[in-house]
């Protein structure tokens, strides 16, 4: 029996949580040493105490789509210590749900989320997407060595110990729907360590776990000592710079422009104002405020991705076509209302990006998150460009664009299996 193996027959599950504004990325090492990923959406809404009849009449053998929660934590407000609740794809749907917001800071239109730490949206989906873990592994208790992160704003305000208390402690979660319904997860979590968002991102860019065993990637030893990581999130986007001395805690910082869900949020707007989706409106006797689409992840899976895998796999194709199904039923061409806020997102990336990387003087740029994914059409522009112009690359991209949502959970993840290892060697020499 390998160390993970034990660490697993013990009830110790080997995670990483990126605690994103449009969605919360879980990465897990299952019994055979080997990561999973999964996302739930950063929504959640008030849920009845108990499953209601319509709620049974549909079933989804996917855990973590179907969430109806009750949840007893102390690391929530004093007020919503025990609460049921909808999370996820499961309350994109429901009355009074609540998703990261955005408030008007004075500038040039720029908004900014709320705070990450100490947040109940957040602290609710996290400790929902640590009891799906459980299930997935057929567990009534897990211990959690705590892996995840918060802004390098906020990492800088509350310090990386202020911000793991706010998620330690015993929590207790019960599936009151779902294919788990009935079962009571126990989550003890008692250790760990918070990161600033991006500073241990490179671990997923030059390391993978298989069975196990930590392996190099492809992309091992071609990053230069010194070199800016761009962070690209939904909420906000980070900048961590690497010196030969390690992490430049002065000049990494979150930069000044918005991550990705506003620009989801002004596509969708659009959609929903479009000529086409208004006259099936009126012909069907809809609100003037109905949606195509319910929240942000429908959109980004429905439309979105799909869009971009798709142009990914077909060098045939030059730019990605994007397109909707007013309820469900008309296919209309929106990729014009696409790449206008794409190339606006990718355009003040590019900018802001390469202004941190030049003025912080290192010699590689490498940029993560689930905004590579997002603004990779325009990006891709920008490398082609960039290596005409100077016979090298903008940028280094994960090997896999399609897997970079999830390249910050991995790199908690692999931060945290390097920290288990070297615990069990201290034990057992």
């Amino acid at each position: 029996m390998n160390q993970i193996e034990k660490l697993f027959e013990d009830d110790v599950l080997i995670t990483g949580i990126d605690q994103g504004n449009k969605s919360a990325k879980f990465s897990y090492l299952n019994r055979q040493g080997n990561i999973e990923s999964f996302a739930i959406p950063t929504v959640i809404a008030p849920a009845q105490t108990r499953k209601t009849s319509l709620e049974g009449a549909a079933e989804s053998h996917i855990i973590e789509k179907r969430l109806h929660l009750k949840i007893e934590s102390k690391s929530l407000s004093l007020k919503n210590q025990e609460r049921y609740v909808y999370v996820g794809h499961f309350a994109r749907n429901k009355p009074d749900k609540e998703e990261p917001t955005y408030e008007h800071n004075g500038g040039e239109g720029r908004h900014i989320s709320k705070t990450k730490f100490s947040n109940d949206l957040h602290i609710v989906t996290t400790l929902a997407g640590l009891a799906v873990m459980a299930a997935k592994t057929n567990k009534d208790t897990v211990r959690i060595p705590y892996a995840g992160g918060l802004p390098v704003s906020e990492i800088k305000e509350y310090g990386s110990e202020k911000a793991l208390e706010s998620v330690k402690g015993t929590h207790h979660i019960t599936f009151i729907d779902g294919p788990m319904e009935g079962k009571t997860i126990k989550v003890v979590i008692d250790s760990g360590k918070m990161y600033g968002e991006g500073a241990i991102t490179d671990l997923s860019l030059n390391f993978d776990v298989q069975q196990g065993e930590l392996l190099e990637t492809s992309l091992n030893g071609q990053l230069a000592d010194n070199y800016a990581l761009g962070d690209l999130g939904a909420g906000t986007s980070d900048v961590i710079i690497f010196t030969d001395d390690g992490i430049d805690g002065n000049l990494s910082k979150s930069l000044d422009i918005e991550g990705t869900n506003p620009y989801i949020d002004r596509m969708i707007e659009k959609v929903n104002n479009m000529e086409e989706y208004t006259k099936l409106k009126d012909l069907m006797g809809l609100d003037d405020d109905a949606k195509v689409y319910q929240s942000r992840e429908d959109f980004m899976n429905e439309v979105i991705e799909p869009g971009i895998t798709a142009w990914l796999h077909n060098e045939q194709q030059e730019t990605p076509t994007f397109e909707v199904k007013l309820m469900k039923k008309r296919i209309v061409d929106i990729t014009h209302i696409v790449m206008e806020e794409l190339k606006d997102y990718a355009e003040k990336h590019k900018k802001e990006l390469s202004k941190a990387w030049n003025d912080a003087g290192v010699e590689d740029l490498v940029i993560v998150g689930g905004g590579v994914l997002f603004g990779y059409p325009e990006f891709k522009k920008v490398q082609e460009q960039f290596r005409e112009l100077q016979g090298e690359d903008w940028a280094i991209f994960p090997e896999n664009i399609e897997k970079a949502p999830f390249f910050t959970s991995r790199g908690y993840l692999i931060a945290n299996y390097l920290r288990a290892m070297s615990e069990q060697a201290e034990v057992t020499s």
